[in-house]
């Protein structure tokens, strides 16, 4: 997918259209619990830089440089996404946190041993597939040796996928990998300590939580949208559901880091 294809995907309207459904600040599964259970992950410390790739909304920037007291860069790829969060920035008074909008595959941020963590939610399946390996290889120059990396991803059950998803990922401009596929190429990207983990529990837990949104607060949705639109999205979560529950569409978590030397 194109920044421009972005660009119209993840609009101002759009975005926060999904926000209502996934929560404050996100686009995909961004439960408290689950913000926890990632972080958990890592060895965050005060001070640390961190690369937060395909921000979004930046629930996670916020939350990571407010509670952990790191330095931390959004990046992503649509501008309303960016201008959003700089406007909450502001709102908040928050330091510590800036946002970039840019593309992983060309950005000038990339630069050699720049950041200590590297830290993506949600976003990889967009990349198409001959620019995946090289982005995560300027990924690993970018970060410092010993430096860690959590990645969070819609990717494809064991089983592949059927006419019905491959049409729907088509659709959605995502190209999408086995969690198996996935780790093996941040490892021949050069990260090791390469753990990946299917987490789909989360994916259908936030997914249910927005249906239940949006069939409790119809009336209010119906006020920021067309019928026809508010039948769209709710025939978009249903299916998600159902791809999840069928095993085709799997939530990933992986964490990795360079090595010392």
């Amino acid at each position: 997918m194109t920044t421009t294809d972005l660009t119209v995907r993840y609009s101002r309207r759009v975005a926060l259209r999904h926000e209502r459904l996934y929560g404050h600040g996100y686009q995909g599964p961004g439960a408290e619990g689950v913000f926890a259970e990632l972080t958990d992950r890592l060895d965050l410390r005060s001070g640390l830089r961190l690369l937060d790739i395909g921000s979004g909304l930046g629930g996670d920037s916020f939350r990571l440089a407010e509670r952990h007291g790191l330095t931390v860069v959004g990046l992503d790829a649509a501008p309303d996404m960016t201008a959003v969060c700089v406007e909450r920035a502001a709102e908040q008074a928050l330091s510590g946190v800036s946002f970039v909008t840019g593309d992983v595959r060309t950005t000038e941020l990339l630069a050699p041993d720049a950041f200590d963590v590297l830290w993506t939610r949600d976003c990889g399946a967009f990349v198409p597939p001959a620019d995946k390996l090289p982005a995560w290889q300027r990924l690993y120059d970018a970060l410092r040796p010993g430096g860690q990396v959590l990645v969070t991803d819609y990717c494809l059950g064991p089983q592949g996928a059927s006419a019905e998803f491959a049409a729907k990922m088509a659709a959605w401009g995502q190209y999408m990998l086995t969690p198996d596929a996935y780790g093996a190429m941040l490892g021949e990207a050069g990260f090791v300590d390469v753990v990946v983990e299917d987490r789909s529990v989360h994916l259908m837990e936030s997914m249910l939580e927005g249906r239940r949104l949006l069939l409790d607060e119809r009336d209010s949705f119906l006020e920021e949208m067309t019928a026809q639109e508010y039948d769209g999205l709710l025939d978009r979560w249903d299916r998600k559901i159902g791809f999840c529950a069928r095993g085709e569409l799997v939530w990933m978590v992986l964490t990795a880091r360079r090595a010392q030397s």
